[in-house]
């Protein structure tokens, strides 16, 4: 898929994440907080003290504070592109520019906490460990979950793309052998909705939260040993 195709896929899914956020803003302002929160207001307490709990658990407390709202955000995004096939759109993430440029981020997140937490002497110090010409295979290492995190998300949803594309392949066709009936697909519009499930619904969580369960370790990895 060219870059220019999927632009406007891009520019609809996030218009429509920011619509999202905006009515979840209005619920949340409009929130009493000494009522019982319930509804799309429980939902984001839960889902941002799984977030903030995930946070903590591999990085630290000041971290955390400020690594939850992009991780949010990260995965609200990706489950959102990796099922906007559903809405008939191409999904975004299909395209490996746009999974390069979400890794990308994570990278730059991953380097930047190493430094600031490591300072620069012991950044550079690391990338000559154990011995000075490990410095190639360290600067790879460094790079290498830019590769890791795009590639894994783009051909996951690629593959689920391709698979539907079978399914619905196969059905029409066996559809076709049958008299009268066999005009029309009818064992894809029965089967469709049961791997539709699995392929975008289930692999388009599983795909977001495995990013940013990542995101999160990689980040860690590289902060100082307590």
């Amino acid at each position: 898929m060219k870059v220019q195709s999927v632009v406007p896929y891009i520019f609809a899914v996030t218009g429509i994440l920011i619509v999202l956020l905006l009515i979840i803003h209005q619920k949340l302002k409009n929130y009493d907080p000494m009522e019982k929160p319930k509804g799309l207001v429980l939902l984001m307490i839960m889902a941002v003290q799984m977030v903030d709990d995930m946070c903590r658990k591999d990085t630290n407390p000041e971290i955390a504070e400020n690594l939850g709202p992009y991780i949010g955000s990260i995965f609200a995004y990706i489950f959102l592109a990796n099922i906007s096939g559903l809405l008939g759109f191409e999904n975004p993430t299909s395209n490996l520019s746009v999974t390069l440029a979400l890794a990308g981020i994570t990278v730059c997140l991953i380097e930047f906490n190493s430094i600031k937490y490591n300072g620069v002497k012991n950044y550079v110090h690391s990338l000559f460990e154990p011995v000075a010409p490990f410095v190639v295979m360290n600067i790879i290492g460094k790079i290498s979950p830019l590769l890791s995190l795009s590639m894994r998300l783009c051909c996951n949803i690629i593959a689920g793309s391709i698979i539907m594309q079978i399914i619905y392949a196969g059905t029409a066709t066996i559809s076709k052998a049958i008299p009268v009936i066999g005009q029309f697909n009818f064992l894809g519009v029965a089967l469709a909705p049961v791997f539709h499930a699995y392929f975008d619904l289930f692999a388009g969580v599983l795909q977001a939260y495995i990013f940013i369960t990542l995101t999160i370790m990689f980040i860690g990895k590289e902060l100082p040993k307590e």
